[in-house]
Order: structure tokens, then sequence, then C-alpha cells
């Protein structure tokens, strides 16, 4: 027995260490349960197999009682070390309340193992706890599932919050935003306009949980604030409704609809109609902002009064005549009847479109036209949406975040109309479900049209890209399969550009947890 009390504080410490790779991937997918399970299956060969030494723990027994305790310490002590998580992560874990909290509920799991192993013989006290290091990744689950009720309450609590301080200003103007796509870039092109005349908030970067407006609400939010521009993100049916239960927005934006997180969605019914919950939840004096371009919002009728936009036909606000140059994007404006010129240094039609979007709203709640005329020219891009940077020899295109069917042809579209070698950097789509590999077949075709080199990273998920690629006649050379996005953007610095200037788009970013 004594030899047990020297094994268990250091069983306890590595099983703490080794699970905060499992709350990680908790953490980056949403602590949703569903996806982390989705993590797990997809990698449970690599997963398990860096616990099963744990199983050579009571095998240390059998060779003798005297030195047992310091082979299984040391044992254990490695499988912490194996199961740290990756020192380069590209989102590291954030040890926010939530995160000490299952940290906690795991410690305590881990205090019940070493108890009962306690009361054991020191084989089948061995024994359970290398049964328990075996399922830490169940243990990390559980331990999410058991903590659900103590977060559901301060959730509550912080949203109860939220709904107070914004009761506290009865004449704040309230804008949700949202799309499948292009709604970060709306909701930051819609404040830089609003904020030509209005004191104005955003939800920062990409908070568009219900927790992440809630944060913006009771952190940023001021009585000097007229307007609060809210972005709204969803990947379950009623998700919108949630968040339009908090804010009550008076407006609402929807930027694009089309086959995005259809793992959760499953349809893509499902995700119209969770778009328009924020125009259901808009009040009778509510209004909204459509853009008429996108098929799958021009063919549903809103129940509340619309201000159509789009490119190219014929809306309430309407760009057309685009023309890029070394300067960027101009075209014209016309809205509501009268043409206005507009000149940005953004570039892709995707962009032209947001920006679109946000005079609409901007000049309907009272922005003049040209002080949105000059604003526009200041633009700068959302980070890693078309971003443009320059590195020694090569032009980055940076639009990493978040790929989808349509902005990813929008951004190859822009790539385009470049002059020199272009090169694509993509792992691809996820979240597509039964669409993923026919979405990612097309992306290939879209990219062998445009692009001379094409990098892919990770083999298994791009083999339905690498297949369009070939399908449309790109040649096998003129394409690269790597592991990271670090092995991607060395080949295309050592590709021979032959004297032209290289330009390489990256397109999409997948998390760790992909």
């Amino acid at each position: 027995m004594d030899f047990l009390y020297i094994l268990l504080p250091v069983y306890s410490l590595s099983m703490l260490c080794a699970c905060l790779t499992f709350v990680h991937m908790l953490q980056l997918s949403s602590y949703q349960t569903p996806g982390y399970r989705r993590w797990l299956s997809g990698r449970a060969g690599g997963v398990f197999g860096k616990l099963v030494p744990a199983a050579l723990a009571p095998v240390c027994l059998l060779a003798g009682e005297d030195w047992a305790a310091l082979v299984a310490a040391g044992l254990f002590a490695l499988l912490a070390l194996l199961n740290a998580p990756a020192r380069r992560a590209k989102k590291p874990l954030a040890y926010t309340a939530r995160v000490w909290r299952l940290l906690t509920a795991v410690a305590l799991l881990t205090i019940l193992v070493a108890a009962i192993a306690a009361c054991l013989p020191p084989l089948w006290a061995l024994v359970t706890m290398a049964a328990a290091y075996l399922f830490l990744p169940i243990l990390a689950c559980l331990a999410n599932i058991l903590t659900f009720p103590v977060q559901k309450m301060v959730n509550n609590g912080y949203i109860r919050d939220a709904r107070r301080i914004l009761r506290a200003h009865p004449h704040l103007v309230i804008i949700g935003v949202t799309g499948s796509y292009g709604k970060t870039s709306a909701k930051y092109f819609l404040t830089h306009f609003l904020s030509q005349t209005y004191n104005t908030l955003m939800t920062p970067e990409s908070y568009n949980t219900p927790m992440g407006i809630v944060r913006t609400v009771r952190e940023q939010l001021r009585a000097t604030h007229d307007v609060f521009v809210c972005e709204m993100g969803a990947r379950h049916v009623g998700d919108i409704r949630e968040l339009c239960d908090i804010v009550h927005p008076k407006y609402g934006m929807i930027t694009s609809i089309g086959p995005q997180h259809l793992e959760t969605f499953f349809t893509l019914e499902n995700i119209i109609s969770t778009k328009f919950e924020l125009i259901d939840a808009l009040p009778e004096d509510g209004l909204a902002f459509l853009n008429r371009g996108n098929p799958h919002i021009a063919g549903h009728t809103p129940g509340k009064p619309a201000v159509s936009y789009g490119v190219d036909g014929d809306f309430d606000y309407g760009a057309y005549d685009l023309r890029v140059d070394s300067r960027g994007c101009h075209f014209t404006l016309r809205a509501r009847g009268e043409p206005y010129a507009f000149q940005t240094p953004l570039i892709g039609r995707h962009n032209v479109e947001n920006i679109t979007g946000a005079v609409a709203a901007a000049h309907t709640l009272g922005v003049p036209m040209p002080k949105i005329q000059a604003a526009a020219r200041t633009l700068k891009p959302v980070p890693h949406r078309l971003e443009l940077t320059r590195a020694p020899g090569l032009t980055i295109i940076d639009d990493a975040f978040n790929a989808n069917p349509a902005g990813a042809a929008a951004a190859l579209d822009a790539l385009s109309l470049f002059d020199g070698m272009k090169i694509l950097i993509t792992p691809g789509f996820v979240e597509l479900g039964a669409r993923q590999e026919e979405c990612n077949q097309t992306l290939g075709q879209q990219a062998a049209a445009v692009c001379d080199f094409v990098c892919l990273v990770g083999r298994e998920q791009t083999k339905s890209i690498h297949a369009g690629l070939l399908e449309a006649g790109l040649p096998d050379n003129c394409t690269a399969v790597c592991a990271t996005f670090d092995e991607a953007m060395g080949i295309a610095r050592m590709l021979d550009a032959a004297g032209r200037e290289k330009f390489v788009l990256l397109e999409n970013d997948l998390p760790d947890n992909y």
C-alpha cells in the first residue's frame, strides 16, 4: 500500500496534464459534445494509441513490488509528456473561467479514481488507474457534461446583466448582421460608415455567439454609444432567435446564404430559415437589408419591410461597372435611383457586395452619401479576409478565415485579376456534411482554371480537391500535398516564377481540432 502513496500524486498530476489536450479540443469545438466526438472519432487510433502505455503500469508489479512505484510513476510522467497540448497550436488553449471549472471537475474525477485505487489491492489499484487513463478523452467529455449546469447558471447571469444594460440604453439603435459568409466584413464596413456620423460600437473580431455578444455589451457598451452593430452566427436552428432574444435588434442585415455548417444544419432549408430568424425577430417598425443578389435570399419573402442590395442587378442599392487597378476597386453605386462613384482599396466582387450592403444600411440610417464615399476610400481589409500582405519575393492574399464554397470562388476570382504566378494554398472545406466531397472537388476545378500551382494541406481531406484539379487539366507536377501550412509556404517560396511576381492565396486555415 505504501507504494500507492508515492504513485498517486504523480498519477493525478499526469492525468491533469494529459487532459489539457482534450480540454483544448473541447474549447475549439465550442464545448459541444457532437463536435468533440467528431474530432475524437476521426483520430481515435492516434489519440488512444498515446494512452495505451498506461496499460503497462500493472505489469510493473509482476517484476517486484519494491521498485514498482518508481517505474509506474515514471511511466505516468512520460504519458503526461506524450499527451501534452501542442506547443505551437494555431489557437492555444485559453484558460478561461470555464476551462478552470472543467479542470477542477477533471481533478475531482481523478481524485475519485485515486481514492478507489487506494482501497484496492496493489495490482487492482494499478489496473483501475490504467483503465481510467485509457478513458481520459471520455473523462474530459464527462467533466464537460457535469459542469454544464454550473456553466448554464453562469451564462444566464451574464445574459440577465447584458439585458439590464441594454434596457438602460432605450435610445440605442441595434443592428443585427448575419449570413453564411460576409457577415464579419459587412459588420466592419457598416461600423466604419456609421462612425462618420454616430458613436458606434460593434462586436469585435468574430464575436457572434451569445456569450461573445454578452461580453461585448457588459464590457464595452457606454451611454455615449448611438448604434450597436451586432454580428450573429449560427450552427443550429434557433441560434439566431436566441441572439435576438438577448439584444432585440431594430434593423437586420442578411449578407448571404449558402451551404455552410451542414454537419449541424443538415439541410440548406434549415440554414435559410435560421438566417431569416433575424428578420422575423424585428419589431413592426423594423427594417431588413437583404442581399437580393444571393439566390437563396432572393427566393425568400420576408415578413418585414426590406431594402434590397446587390451587384449587377435591379436593387434599391446596386453596384455595377466594377473596375480594378493598382488603387483597388472602382464602381458605381446606384442608391435609390441616384448614381454615385465609389473607390475602395479592397479587392474582390464580394467585398463590393458587402460594401454595398453597408452603404444601404448607413445611408438609410442618415449618414450622408459624401461621407460614405470618403469613408469607402479609407476602408481596410478585415483580418484574414482577402488581406494583402507583402513578403520577400511574393504577395500574400490572406483569405484564411473560415472558407466556404462561395467565398473561395470569390477569392479565386480576385486572384485571377493579378498579373503574375498564381499559387493557392488550402486544406479545403470542412463541416459540409454529405456535400463536402463534391464542394472540394469543385474547388479543385475552379482552382485549376486560375492557378499555376496548388499546395494542398492534409493528405486525406484534400483528395477530392486533387481529383478536381486533375480533372480540370492542371498537371500533377503543378500540385503538392503538404502536412502543414508552413511546409506549403516553403514550397511557394521556392517555386520558380520565371521573373514574374508571385501571388499566394491562402484559402482557409483549419483549427487544431481538424
